[in-house]
């Protein structure tokens, strides 16, 4: 019995002094590079609204990204390297662009910066960004570029994720993104 009760105090001991991993296995913000995520998102432009769910892998200059109705089928996957974008979609077609935004513009009619979402959804203000700060010390607000977003966290450290963000141009589209998973590519 002093046996058991000594164990038992180690391991307790033990599983105090370890610090849980941040969701998902991501490290701190900062730290993050590569990333997964899964988000609601949705899109107005003029009178046009688009929604639905996001799943989001960013590998160094590459990105996979499923967009998918509210009810979970796959509308369109998009693909991002150096060389090209790619997107096929849910009824086989497929389009082509030198990259990102010129896919997305050609396909939506509209500009969308996805290239410089990844630092947008990690919350890291670009080179020439103005940056605004909460209580904790974490972007608030970023204006980058005539792009505005807004963050909220749901967790109260000072390095956690942004779980929600508003992209918005002024006589542009509004981007809204409600992360609700982040996880390690």
């Amino acid at each position: 019995m002093p046996r058991f009760l000594s164990l038992l105090l180690a391991l307790a001991v033990a599983a105090c002094a370890t610090v849980p991993p941040p969701a998902g296995g991501l490290p701190a913000r900062d730290a993050v590079g590569d990333f997964g995520l899964d988000a609601r998102f949705s899109l107005t432009y003029a009178m046009e609204r688009h929604a639905g769910r996001l799943a989001w892998v960013h590998r160094g200059a590459g990105d996979e990204l499923r967009i998918s109705s509210p009810f979970g089928q796959t509308v369109a996957e998009i693909s991002v390297d150096p060389q090209q974008a790619r997107l096929v979609a849910a009824d086989g077609q497929v389009r082509e662009a030198a990259g990102a935004e010129q896919l997305l513009h050609d396909v939506l009619g509209y500009p969308l910066p996805i290239g410089s979402l990844a630092a947008w959804v990690l919350a890291r203000p670009r080179p020439g960004a103005q940056l605004e700060a909460d209580a904790q010390g974490r972007p608030r607000r970023i204006v980058d570029d005539g792009w505005q977003i807004d963050y909220d966290y749901d967790d109260a450290a000072a390095d956690a994720l942004p779980s929600r963000l508003v992209v918005t141009r002024d006589g542009g589209p509004e981007l809204r993104l409600r992360i609700e998973e982040w996880r390690a590519p």
